[in-house]
């Protein structure tokens, strides 16, 4: 047996798919392939899947990365050309490797954020960088053992790069705590930013596009997971 890390990329329509529902989409593709993968033992065998950091629906990727066991004898190459046959088009492998990083790892991810404002102007960056440089922001997070509890924003913020104006709006990249210690969706922390720059720059938002670009592991020697 060996364990395998694909990285791909989720776009376009897929971003609508869920985690659970990405789970059975690899599964039925690797079927269709016929691809040997490694099933568990027991009364509901499974295969042997684990996803590195599950994707919010509507947020697209280009470095996703899942682990999966096949049986030996079947090459990277042959893995990524059979699964890519069998996959949705907005689901792309783009490459096959072994998995010398453990998803343990993991402690925060780069996100593209453009925020839809057409005409918006030159203060516009302006805004977004003060709202970065805000020592607190408060915000309702969610969580499934502790419900809903209000947080500072700006404690799951690691870093983001000056805002610039685009045809389509405002692009800024943010990088943003996540893995299992420390997790913050990137949609909170654009509606977040939308708010403060409605109420104090005057600027209609009219809609956001998130985009993950990296994911980052080993908080004493970051570097980039794959």
């Amino acid at each position: 047996m060996s364990k395998r890390r694909l990285v791909f990329s989720k776009t376009g329509m897929a971003k609508y798919i869920s985690h659970l529902d990405l789970l059975r989409c690899f599964t039925r593709s690797i079927m269709r392939a016929e691809l040997p993968a490694v099933y568990s033992q027991g009364f509901n065998p499974h295969m042997k899947m684990t996803f590195s950091l599950p994707l919010s629906v509507g947020v697209t990727s280009s470095c996703e990365c899942v682990d999966i066991e096949f049986e030996r004898g079947v090459s990277d190459g042959e893995i990524m050309k059979r699964l890519n046959s069998a996959l949705p088009p907005d689901i792309r492998i783009i490459s096959v490797r072994d998995p010398n990083i453990s998803a343990n790892d993991i402690f925060g991810a780069e996100y593209r954020l453009t925020l839809l404002c057409g005409g918006a102007g030159e203060n516009a960056p302006k805004a977004a960088g003060e709202f970065f440089a805000l020592p607190e922001v408060k915000i309702i997070k969610r969580t499934k053992k502790k419900g809903e509890r209000e947080v500072n924003l700006m404690d799951f913020v690691l870093g983001a790069e000056a805002p610039k104006v685009t045809d389509e709006g405002i692009e800024l990249y943010i990088t943003l705590s996540a893995g299992g210690q420390k997790n913050l969706k990137p949609e909170i922390a654009a509606e977040a930013l939308i708010k403060y720059l409605t109420e104090n720059a005057d600027i209609r938002v009219t809609g956001y596009n998130i985009h993950r670009t990296k994911i980052l592991c080993d908080i004493n020697d970051p570097k980039i997971f794959k």
